[in-house]
């Protein structure tokens, strides 16, 4: 892991080749804590967000619990990483440790947990044994432990999240700041934890230039689609992205795609994204025969360039804290059809710009899908309004938003 000697960045600094604090010319020092660097929107969000915030001001950091196939990302964008190494309960303690002994050598100003009790109880330790202040980002709308079972194949993680519950509450009472993606995640975790929803600074997500601008040139769009096997002219080409989980909902969208494809012969799904439902949506696909239309792609870092590939994007999910996929569509200037979350009217018109599904729903999913893309011109319409309404969510803005928190909860200026 890569790092500066104070010394050298203080020299820095006062010689204008780093974005230092006003105060006393020192960089505010800020460590980001994940509870792995695992492919999720918590991951995918954070690392745009210090891209962003390295470009203005401090020096950052991200520890996660666990590896995982991210960490390689923020390394190349030269973010600095740790991975404590934290399995299992009996490895808590000594990562504890080593947490609280990092935060001291790299003498960090201010803590950042993200979005599971796991990491944000190892925030609060650490911060509470070093004196260092902890902010909270909440990026999910809070789930009730008891009234809500666990889904099929998370019955250990329900545990563990069962387990630090007390805890995490009490220590979520003390911290010196709590941020939410919405002001759906801020009114579902003040109701959870029995607290103002004035509590909560809304930073919501932001999106690199690349969302906003075509990727690629023509001839990089031409073998994108070649290797795809997509024929020009042919479509509507859908895009979904997100985890293959019952919330995500694409269990409802494949079997829509029978009706979808009946209406539009030429129509093709794309699904991005891996999860626990992967043999399940196979063998659906397998069984309806729909291999020809629907493609199950696996983790992908080209979204941007699939979005300008495609007509569209189509969401399923049943519950979202943002709903970063339609974001990064409507920014893309694609029309979008998605099953309603309180979340997207913080960011989306139904109607204007995007077409909102009561429920998930094989029916109404199908319906809207042909309603929508089987009429160009309003396909283009959406496209448009959608873009003006994602514009103010760029990631240097989210960046600020965040920045300015973090320097309050430091008791620092900026």
């Amino acid at each position: 892991m890569a790092g500066r000697s104070d010394g050298g960045t203080m020299t820095s600094c006062l010689l204008g080749r780093e974005n230092c604090d006003v105060a006393g010319d020192k960089p505010l020092r800020v460590l980001y804590m994940l509870p792995d660097f695992g492919v999720g929107g918590g991951q995918v969000i954070l690392l745009r967000t210090v891209v962003a915030a390295q470009a203005q001001a401090g020096e950052h950091v991200v520890v996660g619990l666990r590896s995982g196939p991210m960490q390689e990302q923020y390394a190349a964008a030269g973010i600095d990483t740790l991975v404590l190494g934290s399995e299992t309960l009996t490895d808590a303690p000594a990562a504890v440790r080593r947490l609280a002994r990092f935060i001291r050598e790299r003498r960090i100003d201010v803590i950042v947990s993200l979005n599971t009790p796991e990491d944000r109880t190892f925030a609060q330790l650490a911060g509470t044994l070093t004196r260092v202040p902890v902010a909270i980002w909440f990026m999910s709308v809070a789930i009730p432990l008891i009234s809500f079972p666990p889904p099929r194949g998370r019955e250990l993680a329900f545990l563990k999240r069962l387990a630090l519950f007390g805890p995490n509450v009490m220590s979520v009472r003390r911290t010196h700041a709590l941020m939410s993606l919405s002001d759906s995640v801020s009114e579902s975790f003040a109701a959870h934890l029995r607290l103002g929803v004035d509590r909560f600074a809304l930073v919501p997500p932001g999106l690199p230039d690349s969302f906003y601008e075509p990727p690629l040139d023509a001839t990089a769009l031409d073998a994108l689609r070649e290797s795809l096997n997509l024929e020009r002219g042919v479509g509507p080409v859908l895009l979904n992205v997100g985890m293959l989980i019952d919330l995500k909902g694409q269990q409802e969208l494949v079997p829509a795609m029978v009706d979808v494809v009946a209406a539009m012969p030429g129509a093709t799904l794309l699904l991005v994204g891996e999860g626990e439902n992967r043999p399940l949506l196979e063998r659906t696909i397998t069984e309806l025969g729909l291999g020809g239309h629907v493609r199950l792609l696996g983790h992908r870092q080209d979204v941007a360039a699939l979005l300008q590939l495609a007509d569209g994007l189509v969401s399923a999910s049943r519950s979202e804290g943002f709903g970063m996929a339609v974001l990064e569509a409507m920014a893309a200037r694609k029309a979008v059809v998605a099953v309603h979350t309180p979340a997207f009217d913080e960011f989306a018109t139904d109607g204007r710009s995007a077409v909102f599904v009561e429920r998930q729903d094989r029916a109404l999913l199908a319906k809207a899908i042909v309603e929508t893309f089987g009429d160009p011109v309003r396909v283009a319409a959406l496209g448009d309004a959608a873009r003006a309404d994602a514009e103010r969510f760029r990631a240097d803005r989210t960046a600020s938003l965040l920045l300015d928190v973090l320097h309050r909860a430091a008791g620092r200026t900026r």
